[in-house]
């Protein structure tokens, strides 16, 4: 198993790490495990049944050594949307075996990606689209949250549907359910960077300081839930969690008999994209602290068996959560022993310890919510990715306005297909340029770039893209018009260095050019074609009719064989 070459490669000197690490992180995902539940608009208690089960099944299997799988926040909202869209009211028996369904949909199709091992196929979620992704998400999150902190009822729905309504009843609001959530939000927001600070400013070591500030949001939950419970809160109207059900969840396979399965697919497969593409992008960055590496396909596979876990154990779908495998890490977690220690722990508050949160007011989870997710709006990513790239920038911007204006879904899915519209944009229009000898050197440039030589009759061009369906026509269109443009052109040098993949209707333009030069007397040919690229080309038409003559190994080469043709011309 993978944990035991862990803790062995680890040694038995880092066992006390990973148990300090463990009870940190348990401290942060008790509380943070309910409020995730109560987004997806299921019991709280499922939130802690999603951090028992999936949690070890990802130790046993993972090849992060400190990635923390359980319930998170974007998940938790497509789960919300799904079942709100399929179910309408969530708390129903149908719509907790929606739940599971998810998560055994996800599960299922992440073990299929592991299996056939197309980690790679998440890559078309690019960054841009998923850091506009993530910040439309929070944002519908913090507003999904405004009735639990003002205490009015509103629809579960799209921005607009959500805050409109709120405007429109602001003087509904519920004072006192008003007041405990944004003193909670106030305190879990002290309890960051402020407290560290008055912490170490005041003689406390720093890693003890960041220790007690992990332990905030268990602190307020057990402070606001004591003061609920002494003022009697359901008296004035304060909205508690309620009975929570103590025990540990008994694994269960009723969901497979239950409705939704082929309703609830598509939103699966968003669900484990995102999911997996979370889950991976902070393991890498994690493990990149170390210098350890990630399998993009165990990563799959373990994945995969944590969400199936989530499903027969009565829970939500999960992945892994980067605020908790922050803590985790910081926390000085060495493997994943953290996270059986972190899963234990959970374990022994579902079975003994549900009762004490009866007085939790909803209004402090859905704190601890918005405090989480405020920091997955990443502005000052965006502003850099836009003044870098004004494409992936549009791309950043339209799926974040999409996600909270017509759904997650349909933010997503325009997200990918724009970034997707916009390379085919892009690459259609490759970069094409005359070059020309460095004098003195083996070096050739751009002749608008630099000061260099030119041979008056040949023409070397290099394309700066592979060559396909999309750009064949432009490339094509660009060497007719030099060529055209200059009556003294007898060869044209097409240099392929950037050249990795030619397809058949790129190839059938360089055929049917190499043919049209001919009739008008000009020679093609090409030069630092690379090997694969070669190899292919080699029984085509193309490469027939270029015979090795006009096939040259470098810019240098052609440039020497064609002077020395037009040397023996004039001679």
């Amino acid at each position: 198993m993978t944990l035991l070459k862990q803790m062995r490669g680890s040694g038995a000197a880092h066992l006390s790490d990973d148990v300090l690490a463990g009870v940190i992180t348990a401290i942060l995902l008790v509380p943070q495990g309910m409020a995730y539940a109560m987004l997806a608009g299921l019991p709280p208690e499922m939130g802690l049944y999603a951090s028992i089960l999936p949690p070890i099944v990802y130790a046993l299997i993972g090849s992060s050594r400190t990635l923390a799988v359980g319930p998170v926040a974007v998940a938790a909202l497509m789960v919300a949307n799904a079942l709100s869209t399929h179910f309408g009211n969530e708390s129903s028996e149908a719509a907790l075996a929606g739940a599971m369904i998810l998560a055994a949909e996800t599960g299922a199709l992440l073990l299929l990606m592991g299996i056939f091992r197309v980690g790679t196929l998440v890559s078309f979620i690019s960054h841009p689209v998923l850091s506009g992704f993530t910040s439309g998400a929070a944002l519908l999150i913090v507003t999904s949250q405004l009735k639990h902190l003002s205490g009015i009822q509103l629809e579960r729905g799209d921005l607009f549907a959500t805050v409109v309504p709120f405007f429109q009843r602001i003087g509904d609001v519920h004072v006192p359910t008003l007041l405990f959530g944004l003193i909670s939000i106030l305190l879990l927001l002290l309890a960051r960077k402020p407290m560290a600070r008055f912490l170490v400013a005041h003689g406390i070591p720093h890693s003890t300081a960041a220790i007690i500030g992990r332990m905030a949001p268990l602190v307020i939950v057990i402070g606001s839930t004591v003061v609920a419970g002494v003022s009697q809160a359901e008296g004035y109207g304060l909205s508690v969690v309620g009975a929570i059900p103590g025990g540990l969840p008994v694994p269960d396979l009723d969901f497979l008999s239950a409705e939704g399965w082929v309703a609830l697919l598509p939103s699966a497969v968003l669900i484990a994209l995102v999911g997996y593409v979370e889950s991976v992008s902070v393991a890498k960055v994690l493990a990149a602290r170390r210098r350890q590496k990630i399998d993009a396909n165990r990563e799959l596979t373990a994945l995969g068996m944590s969400n199936i876990a989530a499903a027969v154990g009565g829970a939500m779908p999960v992945a892994g959560g980067f605020s908790r495998s922050v803590v985790n890490f910081d926390a000085g977690a060495r493997t994943q022993f953290a996270a059986i220690v972190t899963a234990t722990l959970v374990a022994v508050v579902a079975a003994f310890f549900t009762d004490w949160f009866y007085y939790l007011p909803n209004a402090v989870l859905a704190a601890i919510i918005v405090v989480a997710v405020v920091q997955l709006v990443d502005i000052s990513g965006a502003v850099a990715i836009w003044r870098y790239d004004r494409a992936d920038g549009i791309a950043l911007l339209a799926t974040g306005l999409a996600v909270p204006f017509l759904g997650i879904e349909s933010g997503l899915l325009i997200g990918i297909g724009l970034s997707l519209v916009l390379y085919l944009w892009r690459t259609s229009q490759p970069h094409m340029a005359i070059l020309g000898r460095v004098p003195d050197t083996d070096h050739f440039r751009n002749v608008n770039r630099y000061r260099v030589d030119t041979l008056p009759s040949v023409l070397i061009i290099r394309v700066d893209e592979n060559l396909y369906f999309a750009n064949a026509n432009a490339v094509e269109t660009y060497l007719m018009q030099k060529v055209a443009c200059n009556e003294d052109v007898q060869d044209v040098v097409l240099l392929m260095s950037a050249v990795n993949y030619v397809d058949s209707s790129a190839l059938e333009m360089l055929e049917h050019l190499e043919m049209d030069f001919r009739a008008t007397g000009v020679s093609m040919h090409l030069a630092e074609v690379k090997g694969p690229v070669m190899d292919r080309l080699h029984h085509t038409r193309l490469g027939k009719a270029l015979v090795d003559s006009r096939i040259h190994l470098s810019a240098k080469h052609a440039w020497e064989a064609l002077g020395d043709e037009i040397h023996e011309g004039s001679d």
